[in-house]
């Protein structure tokens, strides 16, 4: 399933085009060296929770990177998806809406590079309390520029979903969102909002691709131009409203292309929806 909807994401590169926005820079900096791609997963078993790490070689920093759920009959979805620049490792997390007999696994994957100038880590968290539906936003120190997002629900029981990591478009803030599922969840649960900012690197830019409206599965990239490389990613659905999860956020291994594979839940989205997908690109 998986490498069928890897496909697919790279074929929607041709049909479906892709949006670029560039951003301006004042002060050129030098751009990161030694990007690398890295991995982790976790045990394949039943458990109703899960987290893997990504883990940067020595003396590169993390800079940003995503997940991918393997299994889990559309009934496990992400709960984390951070740089952890204590670390410098990439967490993704995930747990399971409801029971789910059968194994699954998440797999992590980071992008690591020597520490651009001006490197910073910024989050933000909502109030922990029972809203169906929170959104979160962080922002850049003044003079950065974001290279990449991520989002966390913490508490939600697997009953929340991460529906948008969204880059904003002149690349200074992120913002996240989340909603409880259509069985909703009584307790109270926080969204977090984080992102990865340094100083303006040459030729950053990002790239935008957008899923058609339907109701299907979704599986679509975001390519960089030629001559530059991922540094960061993020994904939305829309339209799917805590019933279309996430099932895989992550960059291709030659760091050129952010996936994102969406899925609506076992009892499927009334209506239409789409996704889209988001490349932060740099020289």
């Amino acid at each position: 399933m998986k490498n069928r909807l890897v496909r697919l994401a790279l074929a929607a590169l041709v049909v479906a085009g892709s949006t670029l926005v560039g951003v301006a820079v004042a002060t050129p900096a030098s751009a990161v060296p030694g990007l690398v791609f890295v991995s982790g997963v976790s045990a394949n078993n039943s458990n109703s929770s899960k987290e893997a790490l990504a883990v940067c070689p020595a003396g590169t920093r993390i800079l940003g990177g995503g997940g991918f759920i393997n299994g889990g009959g559309r009934q496990v979805g992400f709960t984390r998806l951070q740089a952890l620049g204590s670390s410098d490792q990439f967490a993704a997390a995930a747990a399971e809406n409801g029971a789910y007999a059968g194994n699954w696994q998440v797999h992590a994957y980071g992008i690591c590079g020597s520490a651009p100038a001006g490197l910073e880590y910024i989050g933000f968290q909502t109030a922990s309390n029972s809203n169906s539906f929170k959104s979160a936003a962080a922002s850049c120190s003044a003079g950065k520029q974001l290279i990449s997002v991520g989002a966390r629900t913490t508490n939600g029981a697997g009953n929340v979903v991460i529906d948008d990591l969204r880059p904003g478009t002149t690349l200074t803030s992120v913002s996240v969102t989340g909603y409880e599922d259509e069985a909703g969840f009584a307790g109270n649960w926080t969204l977090w909002a984080y992102g990865v900012c340094a100083n303006p690197l040459p030729g950053l830019q990002l790239v935008t691709t957008t899923s058609a409206a339907n109701s299907a599965d979704k599986a679509i990239g975001a390519a960089c131009p030629a001559g530059k490389r991922l540094h960061g990613l993020g994904a939305e659905t829309n339209g799917g409203l805590g019933e279309a999860i996430h099932a895989g956020v992550y960059p291709d291994a030659a760091l050129t292309t952010a996936v994102d594979v969406s899925l609506e839940d076992p009892t499927g989205v009334a209506g239409n929806w789409y996704t889209r997908a988001y490349a932060i690109c740099a020289t």
